[in-house]
């Protein structure tokens, strides 16, 4: 059977098509950029455009699945839905004009979810620690092959860290010292120090990638399992700072929409890793979306 699942984020909206026999079979896994989430910092609600390019997007997902003769949609919602004071005016907007009820997650199942999206390919010998930058938080979780040992949900993530420090283009030094010293200021993992392996994961961490190995395209194949050393992490991040929010939109492997964030969201993931010694990141192209259908696969075999 085939099913979907959307993800809405703070920064994008994310749907994996899938069919599910024994294992999981992607059919289809695509992301669009609305920005849900801009100003909610400032105005503590989703703002009327935001809304209506979500729904927008929402409306073309919909389609597409229908084409796909998708049996079931699973939609869920992150932390813009999380903490906006106004989600129940979008949510009953989505279930009236396209059926589909949004299940807002939690912090915890969030976690859960990016964890599952990723466990699979845990080797059973040594603890991992997963970071899921979004838009509006980051959970950095710790696991084994068979658990989820710890996790925490930061509350920042690329955009409000953009809307908290950058108000120049390129940014200031004086921003960008600001920037990171908040990050560390709130870095109080309950984890050990000095792990082995790391996991990166959204887009955040998959554009990245993609900008790491110059791709004229999107590419899932060469960038789910890419590592990248700490060093060329740091070359990267050099490189967008000299950059205009113009000029970065032109760069090999730029996603569209998120030239003017990526900075933000890359600096947090250095400074996290800098806080764990971890010497090296690989990245995990699924997330969510994908953890959700893993949950629903793992219901069918238990019913089976």
């Amino acid at each position: 059977m085939k099913y979907a699942s959307i993800d809405i984020g703070t920064n994008a909206v994310l749907l994996m098509i899938v069919e599910i026999k024994d294992r999981i079979e992607e059919i289809y896994d695509t992301a669009v950029i609305t920005r849900l989430g801009e100003g909610l910092k400032q105005t503590g609600d989703l703002s009327i455009e935001a809304m209506e390019r979500t729904l927008n997007v929402l409306r073309h997902y919909k389609a597409i699945a229908e084409k796909n003769q998708v049996s079931e949609v699973f939609c869920v919602g992150t932390a813009a839905l999380r903490e906006a004071q106004n989600r129940d005016t979008f949510l009953e907007r989505a279930r009236k004009q396209l059926s589909f009820d949004i299940r807002v997650i939690s912090e915890r199942e969030e976690a859960y979810y990016t964890y599952l999206s990723v466990h699979q390919n845990l080797s059973d010998e040594e603890d991992v620690i997963i970071i899921d930058i979004g838009g509006g938080s980051t959970e950095i979780i710790c696991g084994d092959r068979e658990n989820i040992i710890d996790y925490i949900s930061l509350p920042v993530g690329s955009v409000k860290l953009t809307e908290m420090f950058i108000k120049h283009d390129p940014p200031l030094d004086n921003e960008i010292s600001l920037l990171r010293d908040f990050i560390t200021s709130i870095l109080k993992l309950p984890f050990k120090r000095k792990v082995q392996s790391v996991v990166g994961t959204a887009g955040t961490v998959t554009t990245l990638g993609s900008i790491s190995k110059g791709l004229c395209e999107w590419d899932k194949k060469q960038i789910h399992g890419l590592t990248l050393k700490c060093k060329r992490i740091d070359e990267v991040v050099h490189r967008l700072l000299t950059k205009t929010i113009s000029e970065r939109s032109k760069l090999p492997g730029m996603e569209k929409g998120r030239e003017d964030i990526i900075p933000q969201g890359i600096i947090l993931l250095q400074e996290i890793m800098r806080y764990l010694g971890a010497e090296a990141l690989m990245i995990d192209a699924n997330g969510v979306r994908h953890g959700v259908l893993c949950e629903r696969l793992a219901l069918l075999n238990a019913q089976a």
